[in-house]
């Protein structure tokens, strides 16, 4: 004995996001008939009925991809009447970056990306501020008291 299961049931469990369009002729057991044909060489769905599925929705256009941050050049001005240690990078004595210094009173340029810090350390490569580089920023100053920081 054998099981004759509807097209319609038989395509939809082994194809998903297909297309099913049921002719509008019916037919009996053994015989066959022909699809409707059109213009355009495709069938087109019959009225008189739901397959059940639904057209596909046009994929969402993908957003576009974040631009990449652009590096931000800051003046770094020493207000400090003594030279003061600085490191770029994101843990001092303990992380990668580098150290340097500014004398005092002196003034210099250096680019870098938001996110990247400055800090100001002591001899043993201690950090005591820091800051944090944002896009926008232009300048960083070392304070009077050679351990604060301000931006604008």
């Amino acid at each position: 004995m054998s099981v004759r299961l509807p097209v319609s049931l038989l395509v939809a469990s082994l194809c998903s996001g297909c297309f099913l369009f049921q002719p509008s002729t019916t037919t009996s057991p053994g015989s066959t008939a022909a699809a409707p044909e059109t213009s355009g060489g495709s069938v087109e769905p019959t009225s008189g009925g739901s397959t059940g599925f639904s057209q596909p929705q046009a994929a969402p256009e993908a957003a576009p991809a974040p631009a990449a941050p652009r590096p931000v050049s800051v003046t770094l001005r020493n207000s400090c009447k003594q030279t003061v240690k600085v490191f770029f990078g994101d843990k001092p004595k303990f992380g990668s970056g580098r150290y340097s210094s500014m004398s005092s009173n002196s003034l210099t340029s250096a680019t870098f990306q938001p996110g990247d810090m400055l800090w100001i350390v002591d001899d043993g490569q201690n950090g005591l501020s820091a800051v944090t580089v944002a896009e926008g920023m232009r300048e960083i100053e070392i304070l009077e008291g050679c351990t604060g920081m301000r931006t604008r």
